[in-house]
């Protein structure tokens, strides 16, 4: 028998891993479950390449924050140097 959706959703990770383990010896795998799981997996590989993408991004908007900041401070000294006293 099949557990209701909104019980199944209120399961822990490790409650849906242990009965899977349990049904898994006594059922067939189709080529649905290889294809899912290569599908699973390639969707993790992509989530990492954005995250690090995301990460590279982060980093260069701090850099060119910083070097904006060094340069608004550059230009205020050098008008105030050349500024006509």
């Amino acid at each position: 028998m099949v557990e209701s959706y909104k019980k199944l959703r209120e399961e822990s990770k490790e409650t849906l891993i242990q009965k899977y383990d349990v049904v898994a010896p006594h059922t067939v795998s189709g080529l649905n479950y290889y294809r899912d799981e290569i599908a699973r997996r390639d969707a993790e590989e992509q989530s990492l390449l954005i995250l690090n993408f995301t990460k590279q991004m982060r980093d260069m908007t701090v850099a060119i924050t910083v070097m904006t900041g060094l340069v608004l401070v550059l230009t205020m000294v050098n008008v105030y140097l050349v500024w006509p006293k």
